[in-house]
Protein backbone atom coordinates (compact mmCIF):
# COMPACT_ATOMS: atom_id res chain seq x y z
CA UNK A 1 0.00 0.00 0.00
CA UNK A 2 1.60 3.91 -1.00
CA UNK A 3 0.77 6.81 0.85
CA UNK A 4 0.32 9.52 -1.82
CA UNK A 5 -1.03 12.63 -0.05
CA UNK A 6 -2.48 15.21 -2.21
CA UNK A 7 -0.04 17.31 -3.73
CA UNK A 8 -2.53 20.54 -3.95
CA UNK A 9 -6.04 21.28 -3.12
CA UNK A 10 -7.32 21.41 -6.34
CA UNK A 11 -5.70 18.03 -7.27
CA UNK A 12 -7.39 15.71 -4.92
CA UNK A 13 -8.81 12.75 -7.27
CA UNK A 14 -10.71 9.58 -6.08
CA UNK A 15 -10.53 7.84 -9.98
CA UNK A 16 -8.62 5.13 -10.09
CA UNK A 17 -8.88 4.01 -6.56
CA UNK A 18 -9.56 0.61 -6.26
CA UNK A 19 -11.96 -0.94 -3.15
CA UNK A 20 -10.83 -2.56 -0.31
CA UNK A 21 -11.26 -5.85 -1.74
CA UNK A 22 -9.62 -4.88 -4.92
CA UNK A 23 -6.31 -3.65 -3.18
CA UNK A 24 -6.09 -6.73 -1.21
CA UNK A 25 -5.03 -8.57 -4.02
CA UNK A 26 -5.95 -6.81 -7.38
CA UNK A 27 -7.80 -9.31 -10.22
CA UNK A 28 -9.04 -8.23 -13.84
CA UNK A 29 -12.11 -7.42 -14.40
CA UNK A 30 -14.49 -9.98 -15.14
CA UNK A 31 -15.63 -7.51 -17.82
CA UNK A 32 -12.58 -7.25 -20.14
CA UNK A 33 -12.65 -8.33 -23.27
CA UNK A 34 -9.58 -11.04 -24.01
CA UNK A 35 -8.89 -10.02 -27.40
CA UNK A 36 -8.54 -6.55 -26.30
CA UNK A 37 -4.23 -5.65 -26.23
CA UNK A 38 -3.80 -4.50 -22.65
CA UNK A 39 -3.77 -0.98 -22.98
CA UNK A 40 -6.79 -0.75 -23.56
CA UNK A 41 -7.91 -3.26 -20.97
CA UNK A 42 -6.67 -1.14 -18.41
CA UNK A 43 -7.83 2.06 -19.92
CA UNK A 44 -11.95 0.81 -20.69
CA UNK A 45 -11.17 -0.58 -16.36
CA UNK A 46 -12.58 1.61 -13.64
CA UNK A 47 -10.66 0.87 -10.60
CA UNK A 48 -13.48 1.94 -8.49
CA UNK A 49 -16.33 -0.36 -10.52
CA UNK A 50 -18.85 -2.27 -8.57
CA UNK A 51 -19.88 -5.81 -9.74
CA UNK A 52 -23.29 -5.15 -10.82
CA UNK A 53 -24.42 -8.47 -9.22
CA UNK A 54 -24.02 -6.73 -5.81
CA UNK A 55 -26.91 -6.65 -3.65
CA UNK A 56 -27.98 -3.27 -2.41
CA UNK A 57 -30.13 -2.58 0.74
CA UNK A 58 -31.84 -0.01 -1.59
CA UNK A 59 -34.92 -0.90 -3.94
CA UNK A 60 -34.05 1.84 -6.73
CA UNK A 61 -30.00 1.37 -7.82
CA UNK A 62 -30.55 5.36 -8.06
CA UNK A 63 -30.45 5.72 -4.51
CA UNK A 64 -27.25 5.27 -2.57
CA UNK A 65 -26.93 5.67 1.24
CA UNK A 66 -23.75 7.20 2.67
CA UNK A 67 -22.09 6.67 5.70
CA UNK A 68 -23.29 9.97 7.30
CA UNK A 69 -26.51 8.54 6.85
CA UNK A 70 -28.27 10.69 4.20
CA UNK A 71 -29.58 8.85 0.90
CA UNK A 72 -28.54 10.36 -2.84
CA UNK A 73 -30.06 10.16 -5.76
CA UNK A 74 -28.10 9.31 -8.44
CA UNK A 75 -29.73 8.41 -11.12
CA UNK A 76 -28.83 11.41 -13.32
CA UNK A 77 -25.37 11.02 -13.21
CA UNK A 78 -23.23 8.97 -15.62
CA UNK A 79 -22.83 5.56 -15.46
CA UNK A 80 -19.41 6.14 -14.64
CA UNK A 81 -19.80 8.52 -12.02
CA UNK A 82 -22.26 6.47 -10.45
CA UNK A 83 -19.72 3.57 -10.21
CA UNK A 84 -17.32 5.55 -8.70
CA UNK A 85 -19.56 7.01 -5.98
CA UNK A 86 -21.11 3.56 -5.20
CA UNK A 87 -16.95 2.01 -5.15
CA UNK A 88 -16.11 5.33 -2.81
CA UNK A 89 -19.72 4.59 -0.64
CA UNK A 90 -18.68 0.96 -0.36
CA UNK A 91 -15.16 1.70 0.43
CA UNK A 92 -15.65 4.12 2.94
CA UNK A 93 -17.98 2.02 4.82
CA UNK A 94 -15.43 -0.96 5.40
CA UNK A 95 -13.27 -1.82 8.31
CA UNK A 96 -9.85 -0.26 8.48
CA UNK A 97 -8.12 2.37 8.51
CA UNK A 98 -9.86 5.99 6.58
CA UNK A 99 -8.38 6.13 3.00
CA UNK A 100 -9.55 9.81 2.96
CA UNK A 101 -8.49 11.68 6.28
CA UNK A 102 -8.81 15.65 6.68
CA UNK A 103 -5.68 17.07 7.60
CA UNK A 104 -6.24 21.14 7.92
CA UNK A 105 -8.54 23.79 7.56
CA UNK A 106 -7.64 27.57 7.40
CA UNK A 107 -8.50 30.69 5.62
CA UNK A 108 -5.97 32.30 3.25
CA UNK A 109 -6.00 35.18 1.26
CA UNK A 110 -6.07 34.85 -2.68
CA UNK A 111 -2.17 36.20 -4.53
CA UNK A 112 -4.26 39.13 -6.14
CA UNK A 113 -4.85 42.06 -3.81
CA UNK A 114 -8.42 42.48 -4.63
CA UNK A 115 -8.87 39.12 -4.83
CA UNK A 116 -10.10 38.44 -1.20
CA UNK A 117 -10.40 35.54 0.88
CA UNK A 118 -10.75 31.94 0.81
CA UNK A 119 -12.07 28.63 2.99
CA UNK A 120 -8.71 25.97 2.36
CA UNK A 121 -9.32 22.35 3.10
CA UNK A 122 -6.56 20.02 3.11
CA UNK A 123 -6.95 16.77 3.01
CA UNK A 124 -4.72 13.50 2.91
CA UNK A 125 -5.46 10.24 0.83
CA UNK A 126 -3.96 7.21 0.83
CA UNK A 127 -4.05 5.52 -2.67
CA UNK A 128 -3.77 1.51 -2.92
CA UNK A 129 -2.53 0.59 -6.16
CA UNK A 130 -0.92 -2.52 -7.24
CA UNK A 131 2.42 -3.79 -9.44
CA UNK A 132 2.40 -6.89 -11.41
CA UNK A 133 5.55 -8.61 -12.60
CA UNK A 134 5.11 -11.18 -14.98
CA UNK A 135 7.86 -14.13 -16.12
CA UNK A 136 9.27 -13.53 -19.34
CA UNK A 137 6.41 -15.53 -21.16
CA UNK A 138 3.90 -13.36 -20.03
CA UNK A 139 1.93 -11.82 -22.54
CA UNK A 140 0.40 -9.45 -20.64
CA UNK A 141 2.87 -8.84 -17.47
CA UNK A 142 6.56 -9.59 -18.87
CA UNK A 143 7.42 -5.76 -18.14
CA UNK A 144 6.47 -5.10 -14.89
CA UNK A 145 3.60 -2.37 -14.91
CA UNK A 146 1.97 -0.26 -12.03
CA UNK A 147 -1.59 0.33 -11.91
CA UNK A 148 -1.38 4.16 -10.82
CA UNK A 149 -2.87 7.03 -12.44
CA UNK A 150 0.70 8.62 -13.53
CA UNK A 151 1.52 5.04 -15.10
CA UNK A 152 -1.95 4.26 -16.76
CA UNK A 153 -3.20 8.15 -17.78
CA UNK A 154 -0.38 9.86 -17.20
CA UNK A 155 2.15 7.67 -19.10
CA UNK A 156 4.47 7.83 -16.39
CA UNK A 157 7.18 5.04 -16.83
CA UNK A 158 8.43 4.03 -14.93
CA UNK A 159 6.43 5.57 -12.34
CA UNK A 160 7.80 6.02 -8.78
CA UNK A 161 5.94 2.71 -7.21
CA UNK A 162 7.84 0.62 -9.33
CA UNK A 163 10.97 2.13 -8.25
CA UNK A 164 10.16 1.93 -4.47
CA UNK A 165 9.18 -1.45 -4.92
CA UNK A 166 12.42 -2.43 -6.84
CA UNK A 167 14.66 -0.81 -4.20
CA UNK A 168 13.15 -3.01 -1.98
CA UNK A 169 13.49 -6.19 -3.75
CA UNK A 170 16.88 -5.26 -4.90
CA UNK A 171 18.17 -4.86 -1.30
CA UNK A 172 16.52 -8.13 -0.68
CA UNK A 173 18.17 -9.86 -3.70
CA UNK A 174 21.74 -8.07 -3.91
CA UNK A 175 22.59 -8.34 -0.56
CA UNK A 176 26.33 -9.13 -1.47
CA UNK A 177 26.45 -6.17 -3.42
CA UNK A 178 29.33 -4.38 -2.82
CA UNK A 179 27.51 -0.76 -1.77
CA UNK A 180 30.44 1.62 -3.31
CA UNK A 181 29.34 0.34 -6.33
CA UNK A 182 26.43 2.12 -8.31
CA UNK A 183 23.62 0.17 -9.70
CA UNK A 184 22.40 1.02 -13.28
CA UNK A 185 18.98 2.11 -13.28
CA UNK A 186 16.69 1.07 -16.39
CA UNK A 187 14.01 2.43 -17.92
CA UNK A 188 11.37 -0.33 -16.67
CA UNK A 189 12.12 1.17 -12.64
CA UNK A 190 14.75 -1.83 -11.46
CA UNK A 191 18.36 -2.17 -12.34
CA UNK A 192 20.24 -4.12 -14.39
CA UNK A 193 21.86 -5.99 -11.81
CA UNK A 194 18.47 -7.70 -10.77
CA UNK A 195 18.33 -8.92 -14.33
CA UNK A 196 14.38 -10.82 -14.16
CA UNK A 197 12.55 -9.58 -11.45
CA UNK A 198 10.53 -12.63 -11.67
CA UNK A 199 13.37 -15.13 -11.49
CA UNK A 200 14.70 -13.22 -8.31
CA UNK A 201 11.85 -13.58 -6.40
CA UNK A 202 10.73 -17.01 -7.25
CA UNK A 203 14.46 -17.95 -6.02
CA UNK A 204 13.90 -16.21 -2.61
CA UNK A 205 10.08 -17.31 -2.79
CA UNK A 206 7.24 -14.75 -1.86
CA UNK A 207 6.38 -15.47 1.27
CA UNK A 208 9.74 -15.67 2.54
CA UNK A 209 10.69 -12.22 0.56
CA UNK A 210 7.08 -10.83 2.09
CA UNK A 211 8.66 -11.19 5.13
CA UNK A 212 11.57 -8.67 4.59
CA UNK A 213 9.46 -6.31 3.06
CA UNK A 214 6.88 -6.47 6.36
CA UNK A 215 3.60 -7.20 4.24
CA UNK A 216 1.03 -9.76 3.95
CA UNK A 217 0.50 -12.32 1.69
CA UNK A 218 -2.92 -13.34 -0.49
CA UNK A 219 -4.35 -16.85 -0.06
CA UNK A 220 -5.87 -18.11 -2.49
CA UNK A 221 -8.07 -19.78 0.19
CA UNK A 222 -9.58 -17.23 1.55
CA UNK A 223 -11.05 -14.07 0.63
CA UNK A 224 -9.22 -12.00 3.08
CA UNK A 225 -5.81 -12.23 4.29
CA UNK A 226 -4.66 -12.56 7.57
CA UNK A 227 -1.64 -10.98 9.49
CA UNK A 228 1.13 -12.89 8.55
CA UNK A 229 3.25 -14.45 11.33
CA UNK A 230 6.02 -12.26 11.02
CA UNK A 231 4.14 -9.11 11.01
CA UNK A 232 2.28 -9.95 14.25
CA UNK A 233 5.88 -11.21 15.74
CA UNK A 234 7.25 -7.51 14.73
CA UNK A 235 3.94 -6.04 16.32
CA UNK A 236 4.46 -7.20 19.34
CA UNK A 237 8.02 -6.55 19.68
CA UNK A 238 7.58 -2.81 18.59
CA UNK A 239 4.89 -2.56 21.21
CA UNK A 240 7.29 -4.06 23.73
CA UNK A 241 10.29 -1.32 22.38
CA UNK A 242 7.81 1.73 23.00
CA UNK A 243 7.20 -0.33 26.55
CA UNK A 244 10.93 -0.12 27.25
CA UNK A 245 10.72 -3.76 27.71
CA UNK A 246 14.69 -5.26 27.88
CA UNK A 247 15.79 -7.14 25.21
CA UNK A 248 16.41 -10.41 27.27
CA UNK A 249 12.43 -10.11 28.41
CA UNK A 250 11.18 -9.92 24.84
CA UNK A 251 10.39 -13.69 24.43
CA UNK A 252 7.66 -13.54 27.70
CA UNK A 253 6.37 -9.81 26.97
CA UNK A 254 2.41 -10.11 26.47
CA UNK A 255 2.41 -13.57 24.91
CA UNK A 256 -1.05 -12.49 24.40
CA UNK A 257 -0.78 -10.64 21.89
CA UNK A 258 0.44 -12.86 19.39
CA UNK A 259 -2.62 -14.82 19.70
CA UNK A 260 -5.18 -12.79 20.57
CA UNK A 261 -7.63 -12.07 17.65
CA UNK A 262 -8.84 -8.19 18.25
CA UNK A 263 -12.63 -7.70 16.18
CA UNK A 264 -11.87 -4.11 16.67
CA UNK A 265 -8.33 -2.21 17.10
CA UNK A 266 -9.55 -0.41 19.96
CA UNK A 267 -9.41 -2.39 23.40
CA UNK A 268 -10.54 -0.32 26.19
CA UNK A 269 -8.21 0.08 29.40
CA UNK A 270 -5.22 -1.54 27.12
CA UNK A 271 -3.41 0.74 25.65
CA UNK A 272 -0.60 -1.55 24.69
CA UNK A 273 -3.24 -3.95 22.77
CA UNK A 274 -4.61 -1.34 21.17
CA UNK A 275 -1.52 -0.37 19.50
CA UNK A 276 -0.85 -3.68 18.41
CA UNK A 277 -3.97 -4.00 16.55
CA UNK A 278 -3.56 -0.40 15.40
CA UNK A 279 0.42 -1.26 13.95
CA UNK A 280 -1.08 -4.36 12.00
CA UNK A 281 -3.99 -2.78 10.39
CA UNK A 282 -2.07 -0.17 9.05
CA UNK A 283 0.78 -0.82 7.35
CA UNK A 284 1.59 2.99 7.24
CA UNK A 285 1.45 3.74 10.79
CA UNK A 286 3.68 0.26 11.12
CA UNK A 287 6.38 1.77 8.70
CA UNK A 288 5.92 4.92 10.20
CA UNK A 289 7.33 3.34 14.13
CA UNK A 290 9.54 1.08 12.38
CA UNK A 291 11.18 3.62 11.15
CA UNK A 292 11.43 6.10 14.20
CA UNK A 293 13.29 3.08 16.05
CA UNK A 294 15.79 3.35 13.86
CA UNK A 295 17.28 -0.14 14.82
CA UNK A 296 17.81 1.16 18.47
CA UNK A 297 15.80 -2.06 19.50
CA UNK A 298 15.04 -5.88 18.96
CA UNK A 299 12.02 -4.88 17.15
CA UNK A 300 13.85 -3.42 13.89
CA UNK A 301 17.20 -5.18 15.18
CA UNK A 302 18.20 -7.17 11.80
CA UNK A 303 19.93 -10.19 13.52
CA UNK A 304 16.69 -11.32 15.32
CA UNK A 305 15.18 -11.09 12.01
CA UNK A 306 17.54 -13.32 9.86
CA UNK A 307 17.54 -15.45 12.57
CA UNK A 308 13.79 -15.60 12.44
CA UNK A 309 14.05 -16.30 8.82
CA UNK A 310 16.20 -18.95 8.98
CA UNK A 311 13.44 -20.38 11.10
CA UNK A 312 10.97 -19.88 8.80
CA UNK A 313 13.33 -21.21 6.08
CA UNK A 314 13.47 -24.33 8.43
CA UNK A 315 9.65 -25.05 8.26
CA UNK A 316 8.98 -24.47 4.95
CA UNK A 317 11.51 -27.59 4.44
CA UNK A 318 9.95 -29.80 6.32
CA UNK A 319 6.32 -28.73 5.02
CA UNK A 320 7.63 -29.25 1.78
CA UNK A 321 8.93 -32.90 2.73
CA UNK A 322 5.71 -33.84 4.63
CA UNK A 323 3.40 -32.45 1.47
CA UNK A 324 5.38 -35.48 -0.74
CA UNK A 325 4.10 -37.85 2.16
CA UNK A 326 0.47 -36.46 2.43
CA UNK A 327 -1.10 -33.45 0.66
CA UNK A 328 -4.21 -31.84 3.09
CA UNK A 329 -7.32 -31.17 0.46
CA UNK A 330 -7.53 -27.88 2.10
CA UNK A 331 -4.02 -27.14 0.70
CA UNK A 332 -4.09 -28.43 -2.99
CA UNK A 333 -4.29 -24.76 -4.02
CA UNK A 334 -2.04 -23.25 -2.15
CA UNK A 335 0.54 -25.61 -2.61
CA UNK A 336 -0.11 -25.51 -6.07
CA UNK A 337 0.73 -21.79 -6.16
CA UNK A 338 3.92 -22.71 -4.29
CA UNK A 339 4.95 -25.13 -6.87
CA UNK A 340 5.07 -22.55 -9.43
CA UNK A 341 8.30 -20.85 -7.74
CA UNK A 342 10.01 -24.58 -7.26
CA UNK A 343 10.24 -26.83 -4.74
CA UNK A 344 10.75 -26.07 -1.21
CA UNK A 345 13.56 -28.69 -0.96
CA UNK A 346 17.15 -29.08 0.51
CA UNK A 347 19.01 -27.58 -2.37
CA UNK A 348 16.60 -24.44 -2.18
CA UNK A 349 17.11 -24.27 1.66
CA UNK A 350 20.94 -24.26 2.07
CA UNK A 351 20.83 -21.76 -0.34
CA UNK A 352 18.46 -19.61 1.87
CA UNK A 353 20.24 -20.16 5.05
CA UNK A 354 23.93 -19.92 3.91
CA UNK A 355 22.23 -16.25 2.34
CA UNK A 356 21.04 -15.24 5.50
CA UNK A 357 24.77 -15.88 7.16
CA UNK A 358 26.30 -14.00 4.58
CA UNK A 359 23.90 -11.06 5.21
CA UNK A 360 25.43 -11.41 9.25
CA UNK A 361 28.68 -11.68 7.91
CA UNK A 362 28.22 -8.46 6.13
CA UNK A 363 26.36 -6.63 8.79
CA UNK A 364 29.10 -6.68 10.75
CA UNK A 365 32.21 -6.10 8.81
CA UNK A 366 30.94 -3.58 6.62
CA UNK A 367 30.74 -0.02 8.20
CA UNK A 368 32.36 2.94 9.17
CA UNK A 369 32.06 2.55 12.75
CA UNK A 370 32.33 -0.48 14.95
CA UNK A 371 29.35 -2.38 16.55
CA UNK A 372 28.14 -1.66 19.47
CA UNK A 373 28.50 -4.50 22.15
CA UNK A 374 24.38 -5.18 22.33
CA UNK A 375 23.88 -5.92 18.53
CA UNK A 376 27.82 -7.71 18.36
CA UNK A 377 26.27 -9.90 21.27
CA UNK A 378 22.93 -10.20 18.95
CA UNK A 379 24.89 -10.97 16.42
CA UNK A 380 27.05 -14.00 17.80
CA UNK A 381 23.83 -15.02 19.39
CA UNK A 382 22.19 -15.87 15.83
CA UNK A 383 24.87 -17.32 14.15
CA UNK A 384 25.43 -19.67 17.17
CA UNK A 385 21.26 -20.54 16.81
CA UNK A 386 21.55 -21.14 13.21
CA UNK A 387 24.49 -23.30 13.79
CA UNK A 388 23.07 -25.29 16.13
CA UNK A 389 19.47 -25.82 13.90
CA UNK A 390 21.46 -27.18 11.21
CA UNK A 391 23.79 -29.05 13.05
CA UNK A 392 20.40 -30.43 14.71
CA UNK A 393 18.67 -31.53 11.43
CA UNK A 394 21.33 -34.73 10.50
CA UNK A 395 18.11 -36.15 8.64
CA UNK A 396 17.16 -36.79 5.47
CA UNK A 397 14.32 -34.44 4.61
CA UNK A 398 13.29 -36.15 1.38
CA UNK A 399 14.64 -38.52 -1.25
CA UNK A 400 17.36 -37.56 -3.72
CA UNK A 401 20.35 -39.25 -5.33
CA UNK A 402 22.68 -37.73 -2.68
CA UNK A 403 22.72 -37.00 1.02
CA UNK A 404 23.32 -33.99 -0.55
CA UNK A 405 20.40 -33.89 -2.06
CA UNK A 406 18.31 -34.99 0.69
CA UNK A 407 19.98 -34.13 4.01
CA UNK A 408 20.83 -30.23 5.09
CA UNK A 409 23.21 -30.71 7.04
CA UNK A 410 25.40 -32.93 4.93
CA UNK A 411 25.12 -30.15 2.62
CA UNK A 412 26.21 -26.95 4.94
CA UNK A 413 28.67 -29.10 7.27
CA UNK A 414 28.64 -32.73 7.36
CA UNK A 415 30.48 -33.57 3.45
CA UNK A 416 31.90 -29.85 2.87
CA UNK A 417 34.27 -27.17 4.66
CA UNK A 418 32.71 -23.67 3.27
CA UNK A 419 33.31 -21.92 6.25
CA UNK A 420 29.86 -22.02 7.34
CA UNK A 421 29.31 -20.13 10.09
CA UNK A 422 32.97 -19.98 12.00
CA UNK A 423 33.79 -17.71 9.54
CA UNK A 424 31.49 -14.94 10.52
CA UNK A 425 32.39 -16.20 14.23
CA UNK A 426 35.74 -14.84 13.81
CA UNK A 427 34.82 -11.52 13.40
CA UNK A 428 33.43 -12.30 16.82
CA UNK A 429 35.46 -14.01 19.08
CA UNK A 430 34.57 -11.46 21.84
CA UNK A 431 31.59 -12.76 22.53
CA UNK A 432 32.96 -15.58 24.66
CA UNK A 433 29.30 -16.08 26.81
CA UNK A 434 28.57 -18.63 23.61
CA UNK A 435 31.94 -20.91 24.20
CA UNK A 436 29.38 -23.35 26.23
CA UNK A 437 27.14 -23.68 23.61
CA UNK A 438 29.33 -24.15 21.00
CA UNK A 439 30.74 -27.01 22.86
CA UNK A 440 27.69 -28.26 22.49
CA UNK A 441 27.26 -28.09 18.98
CA UNK A 442 30.65 -29.64 19.11
CA UNK A 443 29.71 -32.97 20.49
CA UNK A 444 26.82 -33.31 17.96
CA UNK A 445 29.37 -32.59 15.82
CA UNK A 446 31.60 -35.67 16.84
CA UNK A 447 28.14 -37.72 16.87
CA UNK A 448 27.34 -36.82 13.13
CA UNK A 449 30.64 -36.35 11.45
CA UNK A 450 32.55 -33.52 9.78
CA UNK A 451 35.77 -32.48 7.82
CA UNK A 452 38.88 -32.64 9.68
CA UNK A 453 39.32 -28.66 8.47
CA UNK A 454 35.85 -27.65 9.63
CA UNK A 455 36.40 -29.52 12.95
CA UNK A 456 39.74 -27.69 13.68
CA UNK A 457 38.75 -24.42 12.61
CA UNK A 458 35.36 -24.22 14.87
CA UNK A 459 37.68 -25.84 18.03
CA UNK A 460 40.59 -22.56 16.89
CA UNK A 461 37.34 -20.17 17.32
CA UNK A 462 36.77 -21.72 20.65
CA UNK A 463 40.54 -21.30 22.03
CA UNK A 464 40.28 -17.57 20.50
CA UNK A 465 37.73 -17.43 22.73
CA UNK A 466 38.75 -18.13 25.63
CA UNK A 467 41.93 -16.42 25.11
CA UNK A 468 39.88 -13.32 24.54
CA UNK A 469 38.12 -14.01 27.89
CA UNK A 470 41.10 -14.50 30.02
CA UNK A 471 42.30 -11.27 28.45
CA UNK A 472 39.13 -9.18 29.67
CA UNK A 473 38.75 -11.02 32.82
CA UNK A 474 42.75 -9.97 33.33
CA UNK A 475 41.87 -6.35 32.37
CA UNK A 476 38.99 -6.21 34.70
CA UNK A 477 40.18 -7.46 37.42
CA UNK A 478 43.81 -4.83 36.95
CA UNK A 479 40.88 -2.04 36.55
CA UNK A 480 39.35 -3.16 40.46
CA UNK A 481 42.49 -3.63 41.76
CA UNK A 482 43.74 -0.23 40.79
CA UNK A 483 40.57 1.46 41.62
CA UNK A 484 40.82 0.42 44.93
CA UNK A 485 44.12 1.29 45.60
CA UNK A 486 42.71 4.86 44.53
CA UNK A 487 40.24 4.84 47.12
CA UNK A 488 41.12 7.59 49.88
CA UNK A 489 41.38 5.94 53.67
CA UNK A 490 38.20 6.55 56.01
CA UNK A 491 40.25 9.25 58.15
CA UNK A 492 40.59 11.63 55.31
CA UNK A 493 37.16 12.47 53.71
CA UNK A 494 36.61 14.42 50.68
CA UNK A 495 34.95 17.47 51.54
CA UNK A 496 32.23 18.62 48.41
CA UNK A 497 33.34 21.80 47.04
CA UNK A 498 31.49 25.19 48.36
CA UNK A 499 28.83 26.23 47.00
CA UNK A 500 28.54 29.49 44.72
CA UNK A 501 27.18 32.55 46.39
CA UNK A 502 25.29 33.83 43.64
CA UNK A 503 24.03 32.47 40.52
CA UNK A 504 24.66 34.01 37.24
CA UNK A 505 21.06 34.21 35.35
CA UNK A 506 20.85 35.18 31.43
CA UNK A 507 21.25 39.19 30.53
CA UNK A 508 17.64 41.17 28.70
CA UNK A 509 20.43 42.03 25.95
CA UNK A 510 20.51 38.08 25.76
CA UNK A 511 16.80 37.79 25.41
CA UNK A 512 14.70 34.40 25.57
CA UNK A 513 15.94 31.54 23.25
CA UNK A 514 13.84 30.62 20.59
CA UNK A 515 12.93 27.12 20.38
CA UNK A 516 11.23 24.83 17.90
CA UNK A 517 7.95 23.99 18.21
CA UNK A 518 6.95 19.88 18.32
CA UNK A 519 6.58 18.45 15.57
CA UNK A 520 8.93 21.02 13.21
CA UNK A 521 8.42 20.46 9.40
CA UNK A 522 6.17 17.66 10.15
CA UNK A 523 3.63 19.52 11.19
CA UNK A 524 0.54 19.84 8.64
CA UNK A 525 0.64 22.33 6.20
CA UNK A 526 -0.92 24.01 3.06
CA UNK A 527 0.35 22.57 0.09
CA UNK A 528 0.59 24.80 -3.05
CA UNK A 529 -1.25 23.31 -6.14
CA UNK A 530 1.56 21.66 -8.91
CA UNK A 531 1.31 19.25 -11.66
CA UNK A 532 -0.09 15.75 -10.71
CA UNK A 533 2.97 14.22 -11.65
CA UNK A 534 4.98 15.68 -9.22
CA UNK A 535 6.68 14.98 -5.68
CA UNK A 536 5.16 16.88 -2.52
CA UNK A 537 7.86 19.38 -1.45
CA UNK A 538 9.65 19.08 1.92
CA UNK A 539 8.93 15.15 2.47
CA UNK A 540 10.73 12.02 1.94
CA UNK A 541 13.64 13.06 0.59
CA UNK A 542 16.48 13.43 3.54
CA UNK A 543 15.35 10.99 5.64
CA UNK A 544 15.02 8.66 3.36
CA UNK A 545 18.70 9.26 2.14
CA UNK A 546 19.87 8.12 5.41
CA UNK A 547 22.38 5.29 5.77
CA UNK A 548 23.69 5.37 2.03
CA UNK A 549 27.04 5.87 2.78
CA UNK A 550 29.08 3.27 4.02
CA UNK A 551 32.54 2.11 4.78
CA UNK A 552 35.56 1.16 2.10
CA UNK A 553 35.98 -2.30 1.25
CA UNK A 554 34.93 -5.15 3.20
CA UNK A 555 38.07 -6.94 4.12
CA UNK A 556 39.68 -3.79 5.08
CA UNK A 557 35.98 -3.08 7.61
CA UNK A 558 36.29 -6.51 8.90
CA UNK A 559 39.63 -5.30 10.09
CA UNK A 560 38.78 -2.26 11.55
CA UNK A 561 35.87 -3.83 13.07
CA UNK A 562 37.68 -6.13 15.06
CA UNK A 563 40.07 -3.68 16.36
CA UNK A 564 37.64 -1.50 17.27
CA UNK A 565 35.55 -3.74 19.03
CA UNK A 566 38.66 -4.54 21.08
CA UNK A 567 40.50 -1.40 21.52
CA UNK A 568 37.78 1.21 21.73
CA UNK A 569 37.50 2.66 25.08
CA UNK A 570 33.72 2.30 26.26
CA UNK A 571 31.41 4.72 25.68
CA UNK A 572 32.71 5.08 21.99
CA UNK A 573 29.76 5.92 19.56
CA UNK A 574 27.66 3.51 18.98
CA UNK A 575 26.72 2.36 15.16
CA UNK A 576 23.33 2.00 14.23
CA UNK A 577 22.41 -0.84 12.36
CA UNK A 578 19.72 -1.05 9.91
CA UNK A 579 17.45 -4.31 8.95
CA UNK A 580 18.46 -6.22 6.60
Amino acid sequence: MSISPTTGMSMLSLEGTPTMAQARFPTQSPRTNPSMSGSERHDDTNEWEEDEEEDDDDSDRGVISSPSGFRYDISQLPHKTQQMVRGLYHQVSTPGPPQISLELCGIKEEDDAEGGFFYAFQMQETVPCSIRIGSKNSKTYSTPRCECPDARYRNQKPCKHLIWLFDRISKQALFDHDLEASLTLTEYGYPEQLQDPFDQISRIRLDILADDLHCDTFDPDNDTSDPSRSRIQEAREMVAALAGVQSQELDTYRPDLGTSHYTSPIRRGDLEATLFSLLLSSHSLSEWVRTELESSGPAVEPFRAMERRVSRILSELETYSSSLQNTPATSVRSQKEKTVEGPRDVHWAATQVQHCVRKIELLVSRGSDPLSEPARASAARSLVSILKAVVSRNVDSHGGDTPDDRNLFMRLVGNHDRGFVYSALELLVDQSQFIEELEGIMELLGRHGAPTTYVANMRGLISRMRSHKAVRHAANAGESSRRRSQTPPMDEPQVPPPLPLFVQTPTEEEGPKRTTPVGGSNSPQFLTPELPSSSRPGRGGAARGRGSTRGATAGSKRTASLGSAQDSPRGSKKKKVRGA
